[in-house]
């Protein structure tokens, strides 16, 4: 098998740990690394919009042998890019004419190509949303090393993407927030809470209240094929959990699953409220307000007066708009907290326990060891060589090599011992009841057992009985540094 080239490897790097002020100006180093490398070929980036079916070029490099232009657009499903990213065909084709997937589209009866190389660019959530690639004229063009050398690449451009869009909208959330801010005082206490560490949705449904003149406000979420109250305001009353009714939304009543507001004038006599929930707050009139995250219902505000009212005028009906936007913020920050507090207790790639456990597990064993007067070890592991393993296999080799280490690793202790990552390709071992010479065997087993020829360095050290973590952890990392300058693959004891 081809290996890249020094020159690639150096480029592929310097373009990985660069700065870039756009996605543009990242865009642009990539094509111009690739014209260097790929000589008589024509490297592009494309966008593929599939919300319009479109095949767009971004930017080309050598275009005229095949008519590409930026801006240049053409049905999605006829093109070359659109049946890789679908892994319908190869991301390196030699002999594009003969090919099955390739050889028969409308994009190959338009270029003529004879080679084909393409790679995806891949957002963390798994969506393919443009492609880099390359035509060459000749068949047999392209080699392995080259669609190396472009995986690399389409990694810098897809983080610079996610980096960028990230950045965007997090400048147009805040925008939003301080525009409202500033009009709005019901909005003030909602950014108040958003921007702390609690729960957002009681401010939410106070501000409904002070935008609405109302005195109870409730926050209702799908759970299921009903809707429970997650929030209110005005009201103690236990939780609320209502069933739409399947009649109302078809008739456009429904104002649990409305994409609009919906106002009720007489909540008394009104099938959308339910009986109990008019009794326990009084009330006369109500608004639904939906709360929507893209076209989805991720709630519902239901402002209640306990006077019949008019409808809210478009003052009003727009601040509670704004509101419920706030709302929908409210929730997701919900769930990306309980999500992040159930990942938190263990490390998202391995599954072992995580850096937070690390902390909060390692001076327990010591007043444990403090109080039993019995033998504590702990060992910091690193990986070595991991920039250059991940510039060789790639990153998704380098996240399986950490995975299937960390469950030998673990296969090779005790149920007492806790395995950590810590960060990176580094990692973290408390070994109760074990003295010096014995965490010395247990870390040289556990190294042994590390897959695909990999080595791993290691520095180990046993409590004194009086020092705090944060020494007991540095003595442990400074004998790693030491098997590091040592010439790695070694364990070192500190002293």
């Amino acid at each position: 098998m081809w290996d890249m080239d020094a020159g690639a490897i150096e480029d592929a790097a310097a373009a990985s740990a660069a700065q870039y002020q756009s996605f543009a100006e990242a865009s642009r180093t990539v094509l111009d690394l690739l014209e260097r490398h790929l000589p008589q070929s024509t490297p592009f980036l494309a966008h593929l919009d599939r919300g319009q079916a479109i095949h767009r070029i971004v930017d080309c490099r050598n275009g005229r042998p095949f008519g590409l232009r930026s801006n240049l657009a053409q049905p999605l499903q006829g093109t070359f890019c659109a049946a890789m990213a679908d892994d319908r065909g190869p991301q390196l084709c030699n002999d594009v004419p003969t090919h099955p997937v390739y050889g028969p589209l409308e994009a190959q009866d338009r270029f003529g190509a004879g080679s084909y190389l393409g790679v995806p660019l891949e957002l963390a959530d798994g969506t393919r949303v443009g492609s880099l690639a390359a035509f060459a004229r000749e068949p047999g063009r392209f080699r392995p090393e080259d669609q190396r050398l472009m995986t690399l690449l389409a990694r810098v451009l897809s983080s610079e993407l996610e980096r960028e869009s990230n950045q965007r909208d997090l400048r147009r959330l805040n925008d939003t927030l301080r525009g409202q801010a500033r009009r709005l005082g019901a909005l003030t206490g909602v950014a108040q809470a958003l921007a702390s560490s609690g729960d957002a949705r009681p401010a939410v449904c106070r501000a409904a209240c002070e935008a609405g003149g109302a005195p109870v406000a409730f926050l209702l979420e799908p759970r299921g094929a009903d809707f429970m109250s997650t929030a209110m305001h005005g009201a103690d009353v236990a939780p609320v959990t209502i069933q739409p009714r399947a009649d109302l939304a078809a008739t456009g009543r429904g104002g649990f699953t409305s994409r609009e507001s919906y106002f009720v004038a007489d909540a008394r006599n009104h099938p959308a409220l339910a009986e109990p929930l008019v009794t326990a707050t009084d009330a006369r009139s109500a608004l639904f307000e939906p709360v929507l995250r893209g076209n989805q219902v991720a709630g519902v505000l239901i402002i209640i007066w306990r006077t019949q009212v008019e409808q809210p005028n478009a003052a009003v009906g727009e601040v509670l708009r704004l509101i419920a936007a706030q709302a929908a913020v409210a929730i997701e920050q919900e769930s990306l907290r309980a999500r992040a507090g159930a990942l938190s207790l263990t490390d998202r790639l391995t599954g072992l326990a995580s850096r937070r456990i690390w902390d909060e597990e390692l001076p327990r064993e010591l007043a444990r060891a403090r109080r039993y007067d019995a033998p504590l070890s702990i060992a910091v592991l690193d990986m070595d060589h991991m920039s250059a393993f991940n510039m060789l296999h790639g990153e998704a080799e380098g996240d399986r090599l950490l995975k299937e280490s960390g469950a030998l690793w673990r296969g090779q202790l005790r149920d007492v011992d806790l395995l950590a990552r810590l960060e990176d390709e580094e990692f973290g071992l408390v070994l109760p009841n074990c003295g010096l010479s014995e965490g010395v065997e247990v870390v040289d087993r556990i190294r042994a057992a590390t897959p695909r020829g990999q080595t791993v360095s290691a520095g180990v050290a046993r409590w004194d009985g009086e020092e705090p973590a944060e020494l007991f952890i540095a003595r442990a990392a400074d004998a790693l540094a030491t098997a590091k300058a040592a010439g790695r693959d070694i364990t070192i004891a500190a002293e």
